[in-house]
């Protein structure tokens, strides 16, 4: 007769995923008056654009009231959907692009 061993296992928390993702239309806005201060960890600030009516889903990045340029089309949906269900969301810059900083800006999301 084989037994059963019961062992209790502490309790794991998951970690805060987020969502990596590239602002678009960087060198149509302010983006180039602050793109040198854009540093990793730098907290961003994030608000819906109803100027944009061909995109009923678009959603600007800011710094400090600079318009850095917009989520993705791809990406908007999502992050709609995580304002709407959890409340405010956290944006933070991962990392600028090395030599052009017009080619790239990865921002994080996460959840508050």
């Amino acid at each position: 007769m084989n037994t059963l061993s019961i062992t209790s296992y502490p309790k794991q928390e998951l970690p805060k995923l987020g969502v990596l993702t590239q602002l678009v239309e960087l060198s149509r806005h302010d983006y180039i008056y602050i793109k040198e201060k854009l540093k990793p960890g730098i907290e961003l600030e994030i608000a819906k654009d109803n100027s944009r009516i061909w995109d009923s889903q678009a959603l600007a990045v800011f710094y400090k009231g600079f318009k850095l340029g917009y989520l993705s089309q791809s990406i908007n949906r999502t992050v709609n959907r995580m304002i709407f269900n959890f409340g405010d969301v956290k944006v933070k810059v991962k990392s600028a692009h090395k030599t052009d900083l017009f080619k790239g800006l990865d921002v994080l999301i996460e959840l508050r």
